[in-house]
């Protein structure tokens, strides 16, 4: 697999560079258990709440985040007395990690400097809008979400997914990355590989069993593989877990199913 900062100094023309100061081919990820990357290997970052601090600052990457957001992450609504002492110490041990430039203090805030290609994140979010534009083809397309997802390695944020300060993070992450798995499988469906992704469907279903559009190019694939009674077979099974809490299945699977019919 394709490190990050090699896919970074490839795709690194593809962003407007903006003055960042972190260090050299270094990468922020989040995309998993927060480290940091280099060409040399990764580096850890230190406990837990120093990773929170980092993870905090490539949430907000170029912006102000205010020092009372920061507390408010590393601590909820109880800050120690020395609050300001640690986050400083916190702060500076970061800046030895990426840069005496890479974070700098304005007024009541703080600023993580840093290209899109310098944090995974917004890498792995620039690989999917670009794979989304229209003009693209199936091709193109698959190329860019394979870039995307080869990005992650777990959970965003790691241990720290489901604490409050990253829990809306993770959510619109995750969110994109199922984007992202969709224009793949699409695409993949579209270059007539239908035979080669029914497995991958089968598993992307299993772990999203809510989501329709996974259903549907899975039974497409299999429809499309000469498998129609197992593609009939899906349409059953997903009928029965979405009667389950109340809903039907939508008119696109309706439609196919009726297709699928027709063939039999």
């Amino acid at each position: 697999m394709e490190t990050t900062w090699r896919m970074l100094e490839r795709e690194s023309s593809c962003f407007e560079e903006g003055g960042a100061s972190v260090r050299d081919r270094q990468v922020i990820r989040v995309l998993g258990p927060i480290d940091i990357e280099t060409p040399e290997g990764e580096i850890a970052v230190g406990g837990r709440q120093v990773r929170a601090l980092l993870g905090a600052f490539a949430i907000g990457v170029n912006h102000a985040v205010p020092i009372d957001h920061l507390k408010e992450v590393l601590w909820a609504d109880d800050p120690p007395a020395s609050a300001d002492n640690t986050l400083q110490s916190y702060v500076s041990h970061l800046r030895g990690l990426l840069g005496v430039g890479a974070i700098i203090r304005r007024d009541h805030s703080y600023r993580l400097n840093a290209t899109p290609s310098e944090v995974d994140a917004t890498l792995f979010e620039a690989s999917v809008i670009r794979a989304s534009a229209l003009e693209k083809t199936p091709e193109e397309r698959l190329h860019h979400c394979r870039e995307a997802l080869q990005l992650w390695r777990g959970r965003p944020f790691g241990d720290l997914a489901d604490d409050e300060a990253f829990k809306l993070e993770t959510y619109r992450l995750e969110e994109m990355r199922l984007t992202a798995m969709e224009y793949s499988l699409e695409a993949e469906l579209a270059l007539g590989r239908h035979e080669l992704i029914v497995g991958e469907l089968e598993s992307a279903v299993r772990e999203h069993p809510y989501h329709e559009r996974l259903w549907f190019l899975l039974i497409e694939a299999l429809a499309r593989s000469g498998r129609r009674v197992e593609a009939l077979r899906e349409v059953t099974h997903l009928r029965r877990i979405l009667s389950e809490v109340g809903l039907r299945v939508g008119n696109d699977i309706a439609e196919l199913e009726r297709r699928v019919l027709d063939d039999v």
